[in-house]
């Protein structure tokens, strides 16, 4: 009986000892430093995928940017591409040979002697034949007007190059339709070229193409030799969306930032930890972490203080107290803010 009652008055003893060996504090979740993502190139913000708060994995898409989309000009082959995607964009990227083999340079100097004849119209048919014996004969459009000057382009027929061919309206080649005379010469290719960077190239050399149809895509910067699927910029980092510095319609240039993110393995649990109660945390203290919104006290999060802060927080009445910083592993059930409430032994 006596060995039982002195079991019974030192059981309380022992209980405030084990109570007195492990702290409680609450904490929440805050996060580290932020990550930057940056544009890999530069242009005009056309949409914006992601929002502050929002998730993000690497590869997600985040933003597209717009391109500079290159036209040809008219309908033609391609001879000789001189760049591809990736590279900075020469100021010849690529030649078009246009389906007119021939130019003629000419004059209504020596038209019919009417009106009607000496007035030409740009983008109007004509009828071209040899001034010699007629035997060569070609069909064309005038490209440019300039005073009593003109350009005519070919689109059928065949010519002898420097030859004196006269130019009419009719295909009759009625000389009360005579228009004036010119000098056929071989027609140029076409130097095509861009600005900034390749993204996207469409044509290779000896394909033929229509006027209007897309030959490359440029960016602004410098792609130094990468290669884009798309002008679609994608998370280099996981995490989450801590804010977004652009907004659609926006200009930017390569190495602008974007974004910033919060990464999981930065996330840290901040305690308040009164001044009196500071003796009994030590950076390397290893904690338990249980999760206020999560009933299942069973399975706590093992974390480790990392930081004790040295400058103290503004006092709530007459109780100053610091920050202490844990370390733990995040998973994907964690958010920034969480309330939490941390055991140190």
């Amino acid at each position: 009986m006596r060995k039982l009652m002195c079991l019974m008055l030192c059981l309380p003893l022992l209980l405030a000892g084990a109570a007195l060996a492990e702290e409680q504090f609450d904490g929440q979740v805050v996060a580290g430093e932020a990550v930057s993502v940056t544009a890999p190139f530069g242009g005009t913000v056309k949409s914006i995928g992601l929002k502050q708060g929002a998730q993000v994995s690497v590869n997600d898409g985040i933003l597209t940017l717009s391109t500079t989309r290159v036209l040809a000009p008219e309908d033609g082959t391609i001879r000789g591409v001189f760049a591809g995607a990736g590279d900075s964009a020469p100021d010849t990227v690529m030649y078009l040979a246009p389906v007119s083999r021939y130019t003629v340079s000419a004059s209504i100097a020596k038209a019919y002697d009417a009106e009607d004849t000496k007035f030409v119209i740009l983008g109007e048919t004509v009828y071209i034949r040899c001034s010699k014996d007629g035997s060569h004969q070609a069909r064309g459009v005038i490209t440019a007007v300039k005073g009593s000057s003109y350009t005519v382009q070919t689109t059928a027929g065949e010519l002898y190059m420097e030859e004196t061919v006269s130019l009419y309206r009719t295909a009759d080649y009625a000389a009360d339709q005579c228009i004036g005379t010119g000098t056929v010469t071989r027609t140029e290719a076409l130097a095509i070229g861009g600005q900034g960077s390749i993204l996207k190239m469409y044509v290779q050399d000896g394909d033929t193409v229509e006027r209007g149809q897309l030959l490359f895509e440029t960016v602004e910067g410098t792609l130094g030799g990468s290669i884009w699927p798309d002008s679609t910029v994608r998370a280099e980092v996981s995490g989450v969306v801590a804010e977004v510095m652009v907004k659609a319609g926006q200009q930017v240039g390569a190495g602008d930032v974007l974004m910033t993110v919060y990464q999981p393995e930065a996330f840290q649990i901040r305690m308040s930890v009164p001044e009196d109660m500071l003796s009994a945390v030590s950076i390397g203290d290893e904690a338990l972490i249980y999760f206020n919104w999560n009933e299942d006290k069973s399975a706590p999060c093992a974390g480790t203080v990392r930081e004790i802060s040295y400058v103290r927080e503004a006092a709530e009445g007459d109780e100053p107290a610091y920050s202490v910083y844990v370390d733990f592993q995040a998973d994907e059930t964690v958010r920034l803010g969480m309330n939490v409430t941390a055991m140190l032994p």
